[in-house]
Parts: C-alpha cells; structure tokens; sequence
C-alpha cells in the first residue's frame, strides 16, 4: 500500500460508516456459521443418510446444538474482534488506521477458510456421533463418507457466496485507498467458480444417483473423481486465459517510475475478448494523449521562451524609460534650484513659488517612476524563499516610522503571528505598504493606533494591519489595490497610489489574497493570507 501523506486520507470520504461496517460484518459471520447446518442436515435427510426422526434426535440432544452454539458464540466475538482495525479506519481515516486495515483484510480470508472448514470436517463427526449416541443410527464407513461430501458441498453452497460479500464488504470499506497489489484476484474468483460449482453439481448428482439406486461402484467413483478433475483442469484454463487478456493492463500499471518506455509496447491486445477490445481502444487515447502532450509540450516552450524574449525587452524598455526620464527631471529640478538661488530677487515672491512648485512637481514624478519602477521588479524577480518572522519585520518597520517622524506619537500594537515560508525582501515590502498607509491615514487622528496581529479563519492563517484613521468608503474597496488608484486627495495625504498594487502583486506571487474593511471616519483593516512557494 502507498501512503504518501497523511492530509487525503482525512479527506477521504468512504461510502461505509464504521457502525455499518460493523453491522453487515457480524451478520455475514452469523450466515456463515448459522446457514451449514440448516441446509447439510436438510440434505443429508433428502439424500436417505438419515432419517427425518434421526435429525429430530440430533437436534433435541444437546451434543450437535451445543457444538453449532460454541462455534457461532466463537466466530461472532472472535471475527469483529480481528476486524476490528476495518472499523477504526471508517471512524477515522488516517494512515495508521489504513496500514492496520490493509494487513487485516489481507489476512483475512486464511482465517476465514482455516475456521469454517475445521468447523465442517468436523462437522460429520458431531452428527455422526450424536446420532448413535442418542438416535437408533448405525454408521458405515460409506456414511462417513457420504456425510464429508455433504459437508464438501455446504462448503461451496453457504462458504463461497458469503466470502465473495465479506471480501465486497471490506473493497466499500477500503474506498479510494491504492493497494500495491490486489487482495483476492480476478483470476482467483474465476478458478473457485469455475472449479467448484461444477464439483458442487456433480457431487450432489452422485448423492442422488446414490440415494435413489443405492448403487454405487468404483466404476461410478472413479467416472465422479474424473468429471472432478476436468472441472478443476477446465477452471484453470478459463483463468490462465482470463490472466493473459488482463496481462498489458497489469502490465502497463505495475511500470516502475520514470520507465521511459513506450506504453503502447506493453498495451498490444492478447486476447479477441472485451478486455482485448477495451485493451487497444485504450492503446488508442494513450497515442492521443501522448501527441497531444508533446504539441502541448512545444506550445508551451515557444511560449515561455516568447514571455522571455518580452521580459527582457520589457526590462530594457523599464531601464530605458527610467533613465530618459530621470535625465530632464534632474535638469528640470537643478535649473530650477538655480533659478531661485540666483534670480530669486528678481523673480519675486510669485515667480518663487512657481519654482517651488515645479521643484514639488518634479520631486513627485521622481517618486512615481522609483515606485512604477519597484512594482516592475516584483514581477520579475526571482522569490528566494526563506522562514519569515513577520512580527519582527512589523517591528522593524514601525521603527523606521518613527525615527522618520519623531513628532507623531503614535500607539502600536505587534502581536507574535505563526512565522512563513516567503521572500524576505519582498514580503517587508508589502507589508512596509501596509503600515505606512497606517501611519499616513492616521496622521489626523488623536489617539493614533495601529496593530498587526492575526487570526485563523476556516482553518487558514489571515495577517491583518488595522488603524483607527480616516478610513474609506466601502463601496470602492475594489479600487484600492489598482495603480494611481486613489480615494483621498494628495493635498490631504499625499502619495503616488502605487504602494498596494505592489502589496497586492507581492502576496499573490506568494500564493495568496489580499482584501481591506473600512468604513469613514472609522479607520481600515487590511487583510492577506499567504500560499505556499
């Protein structure tokens, strides 16, 4: 059996509940132990064995009802005990329960045989004995025989049909769990029905003929064992045949991993039956399959090595656009600088301030492209994964915040959150967005107060950044991870609107959400969870 992780199989779902399992369990094991002697004493009176008044005298002496009592008290306490393993895995489905499961219907169907056929062969003597103990019955040696061939055909009767829905009872409760190799196979079904019902059907002709002629030679024995024997000959034909329709199937799935072989080489159909059929049509998707996959293959190798090509260009065209731009808006500001250090007199107090102005302009596009340029980079960038703290990252920011703004008192609140698995770098980015969003929307509020902390929500982590500052409007919350998306005025709070769709970008590369509540006046809670990466 192959268990690989222990998280699908508490997600399994099996079609049998424990109490159920149990259930159907004890009343197969009391068929089984119940049925024999109804139907062997029933026919051991049909076939003039003994006589109806004989099997009354068995019954009603406590030899025979005591030995079919013991066995089935035995059975019924013995049998759900070792099954028991069956039960724990259907009240809870985890991988040491499946392991223990998988051993006990293995060994199973040893201990299922090994008791019920003691319990027949010894199952003559009882009523032999209880017969001319307590009944005017005289055995033969020919009686003993004839009564271990009525316990031979009980067998294949009651035995059979009653393992075959044991063993369907545990493949409901074994549901979606792979097996290595099969428990009781195809080929072994076929054998025992293709062996023993016709064993069955010429036993029980032989008793006839036996009881209604009282004739019964070597000759006649010697012709029953043979008939016996070509049953048993022919069975085994049908499953060798039988073996061999199903051998491309068996194997195609038993290839060890990474063969590199062709599978059509072990899918060619050697049979002209249903399975030989279904055999090449299956042969027929792989090929499909297989053509599809390496046109899919090349599809997405031209394709990647197309996003390459763009990347590159896109990243020469970022380089470019930055460095063309921040040439004039160097010569803009310093011109700019030296007009009002140089010419400021002349100008006057009005010209002064269209420079002042123009200088804010220029700082401001400046700031725009750093930002344009860093939300460009967190596209491009390769993620080296690492264990994050982010209450110290959270930590680290805050004080940066503070030495930047000496004058702000501002209360904060770090709670200690589960550590991640991310980049680094680019996870002090996004959450450096966050809390200076924080720390600019509550630059208005007395009583400032920040916290980031988090909480679990439907079994997943959720970090969370939450301020009592101005807040916004609900309705365009949809709006505030977009770039140059803004619902303040720069005059109120100034900034470039780029810093949460660099947060937004940063936590879907790590695998996960970033969402924000908030009502006006009544501050902000923004949100984000992280993947695996």
């Amino acid at each position: 059996m192959q268990i690989h992780d222990a998280e699908p199989y508490r997600k399994l779902t099996t079609p049998l509940s424990a109490e159920k399992f149990r259930r159907h369990f004890l009343l197969l094991v009391l068929m089984t132990w119940n049925i024999p002697p109804i139907v062997g004493l029933g026919f051991i009176t049909f076939v003039d064995i003994m006589t109806p008044k004989q099997i009354l005298g068995i019954l009603v002496t406590p030899l025979e009802p005591l030995y079919i009592l013991a066995w089935i008290v035995g059975t019924a306490i013995y049998l759900p005990r070792y099954a028991a393993p069956v039960s724990n895995w259907l009240a809870s489905p985890d991988p040491n329960h499946a392991q223990k499961m998988i051993d006990t219907v293995r060994g199973f169907p040893l201990r299922f045989w090994g008791l019920f056929l003691v319990y027949l062969l010894l199952a003559p003597a009882s009523v032999i004995i209880a017969a001319e103990s307590f009944t005017d019955f005289v055995a033969s040696p020919m009686d003993w025989f004839r009564v271990e061939l009525v316990a031979l055909i009980v067998s294949i009767i009651v035995g059979l049909p009653i393992f075959f829905l044991v063993m369907d009872l545990f493949g409901r409760a074994i549901g979606d769990i792979e097996l290595a190799r099969p428990i009781v196979t195809i080929r072994t079904k076929v054998f025992l029905i293709g062996a023993l019902v016709p064993l069955l059907i010429d036993t029980m002709l032989v008793q006839y003929f036996w009881s209604r002629t009282r004739y019964f030679t070597g000759e006649t024995f010697v012709i029953w064992l043979a008939l016996e024997v070509v049953a048993v000959a022919g069975s085994l034909v049908f499953a060798h045949s039988f073996g061999q329709s199903l051998r491309p199937l068996r194997a195609l799935f038993s290839a060890t991993p990474g063969d590199n072989s062709e599978p059509d080489g072990r899918l060619k159909a050697q049979s002209t039956d249903e399975i030989g059929v279904l055999t090449n049509r299956y042969r027929r998707l792989l090929d499909k399959q297989r053509d599809y996959s390496k046109d899919l293959e090349l599809q997405v190798a031209a394709r990647t090595s197309e996003l390459e090509r763009i990347n590159r260009e896109l990243e020469a065209f970022s380089y470019s656009v930055s460095h063309d731009l921040r040439a004039p808006l160097r010569g803009i500001d310093g011109f700019s600088k030296a007009l009002q250090e140089d010419y400021g007199n002349v100008l006057g107090m009005e010209g002064t301030a269209y420079l002042g102005r123009i200088r804010r302009a220029t700082t401001k596009m400046g700031q725009l492209i750093d930002d344009l340029m860093n939300l460009s980079r967190v596209n491009r960038v390769e993620l080296e994964p690492v264990t994050v703290s982010l209450s110290e990252l959270a930590g680290e920011i805050i004080q940066e915040l503070r030495l930047r703004d000496i004058t702000r008192h501002v209360e904060t609140e770090i709670g200690t959150v589960p550590p991640v698995r991310g980049d680094a770098r680019l996870l002090k980015i996004a959450l450096g967005n966050l809390l200076e969003n924080a720390w600019k929307y509550t630059s208005k509020t007395q009583g400032a107060r920040i916290e980031f902390g988090s909480h679990v929500e439907n079994g997943e982590c959720v970090y969370y950044v939450r301020d009592n500052g101005v807040g916004f409007d609900p309705t365009y919350s949809d709006k505030l991870f977009g770039a140059f998306q803004r619902l303040h005025t720069e005059s109120d709070f100034p900034g470039t609107g780029i810093g949460l769709a660099t947060c937004q970008r940063i936590i879907h590369r790590h695998g996960g959400r970033v969402f924000a509540q908030g009502s006006p006046g009544h501050g902000a809670c923004f949100s984000f969870t992280l993947g695996q990466v």
